[in-house]
């Protein structure tokens, strides 16, 4: 919402590793498997649109019609993540995000998908289970409210902050000042020192 980005090392370090595998003219198959990788997605319902890593493409007479193949594949999409699992929800929520809107475009249904951590070198399976649906859209909800009434949610300080780019932006670090009163005050101050 407020358009702002800063690198630091880890930030950097997980734009490296995800050079090959975001790279759309990487044309990846295999027998009856294909990759697709860099995929945009958007849902109407959600109000989100997004980037799936990587979705691998396996022929099967159940899955969906890819007009390219001229056959049926069974989609699985793989969200590549710098770091390990993380206690919380985040990237299970991302990765399922993508794949409401991924179902939604392709009229398909996905149970599960997986995430990778480069730190374990291991696949994550994910199911996208009704919790998991309903916390999606919970949180889509409440971030397209904050979207239209332009107010950015109040941040939460964890441990990982200690990690975050933007923790010398984050307003978790500023003072609980009423930002308008004190612009006010700035501008009243500078009107006096003109007159």
């Amino acid at each position: 919402m407020e358009d702002v980005w800063q690198d630091n090392v880890l930030t950097y370090e997980g734009t490296v590793l995800h050079e090959r595998v975001d790279n759309p003219e990487i044309k990846e198959s295999r027998g009856n498997i294909f990759i697709s990788r860099n995929v945009a997605v958007v849902s109407n319902k959600l109000r989100i649109q997004g980037v799936i890593d990587l979705i691998e493409f396996v022929k099967d007479e159940s899955g969906i019609f890819i007009k390219e193949k001229n056959d049926y594949y069974l989609p699985t999409i793989i969200e590549y993540k710098r770091g390990k699992p993380k206690e919380g929800l985040e990237d299970k929520v991302q990765l399922c995000a993508q794949a409401i809107a991924f179902e939604e475009m392709q009229k398909c249904s996905l149970s599960f998908g997986y995430i990778y951590y480069f730190q374990t070198n291991r696949r994550e399976k994910v199911y996208f289970d009704k919790e998991l649906r309903s916390t999606v859209e919970k949180l889509t909800e409440e971030m397209n409210r904050f979207i239209t009434i332009g107010e950015t949610p109040k941040p939460e300080k964890t441990a990982s902050c200690r990690n975050c780019s933007l923790t010398d932006v984050c307003s978790k670090n500023f003072s609980n000042r009423d930002a308008r009163k004190y612009i006010s005050k700035m501008l009243e101050d500078i009107e006096w020192e003109n007159y």
